[in-house]
């Protein structure tokens, strides 16, 4: 919620500084036109007083001294006009420079905040999964059994990787016994594709990288504490068990779950 409201006082900050610097231009554009238009008179004026004095063989003393005093005024106003034309060009110029810097600073201040949030964010995500895989593997660890399979051994976080093959594998739980392997995935939100993409080649890779178990039949499993729609079903057209965290309890769905023999 905070970066929103940066965001949105930035977007307000940046729509006020738009409007403030659009308000300087048009009274640049107006003075210069009020500028203009008075020395268009003051040149027509004086023309007609040319042609008058020409029309008459030639100007007087008083004359002269008339048209010089317009044409004095003339210059005091257009100085007055482009002075301040100046001024309003320059405080424009701050304005733009200033608002340049306030939205720099902002936006510095939201990139900072929104990678403090994603800090944040990911650090939950990790707890809450190692919370899951903790409370899974703590199951699995006391009974020492899953899909009506007895195990003797569990491992967690195996992790192996083989240069000549270009694979690497991690696994959460693995559990072992004389001729039965079984691979658990353990995650705090388990989605539909988590379950496709675990389904998806997981026991040849295993064996693969593994080859001290190539022998040993699997079966696989996926656990966590919420399920979004159609992951659960995924999991069952696949073969693969369900362990779910249910508060404190810990509840398996293994129902159609698939053994892959070995060769």
């Amino acid at each position: 919620m905070k970066v929103e409201n940066t965001e949105k006082y930035n977007l307000e900050m940046l729509l006020q500084s738009l409007v403030e610097m659009r308000k300087s231009f048009v009274e640049i554009r107006e003075s210069q036109k009020e500028n203009d238009r008075m020395l268009t008179e003051r040149f027509a004026e004086t023309d007609k007083m040319i042609k008058s004095l020409s029309a008459n063989n030639g100007a007087t003393e008083k004359e002269l001294q008339e048209m010089r005093l317009q044409q004095k005024e003339t210059d005091k106003i257009l100085s007055e006009k482009f002075a301040e034309t100046d001024k309003q060009q320059k405080e424009t110029d701050r304005l733009q420079k200033e608002n340049e810097r306030i939205l720099s600073e902002k936006f510095a201040e939201t990139r900072e905040q929104i990678r403090n949030l994603s800090i944040n964010i990911n650090g939950i995500a990790d707890s809450n999964g190692l919370v899951t895989e903790q409370t899974i593997y703590n199951a699995l660890e006391r009974d020492m059994s899953f899909a009506g399979i007895n195990f003797e051994y569990i491992d967690k976080n195996k992790k192996r990787k083989i240069k000549s093959l270009n694979l690497n594998g991690e696994y959460d739980i693995i559990l072992y016994n004389g001729d039965t392997i079984a691979i658990i995935e353990a995650k705090h939100r388990v989605r539909k594709e988590d379950v496709s993409k675990f389904a998806s080649n997981q026991v040849e890779k295993f064996r693969k990288l593994f080859k001290e178990y190539k022998d040993y039949n699997v079966v696989l499993g996926i656990g966590g504490m919420c399920f979004d729609d159609g992951a659960e079903k995924e999991a069952e057209l696949n073969g693969i068990g369900v362990i779910k965290v249910v508060g404190e309890k810990i509840e398996y769905n293994t129902d159609g779950i698939i053994t892959h023999y070995s060769q």
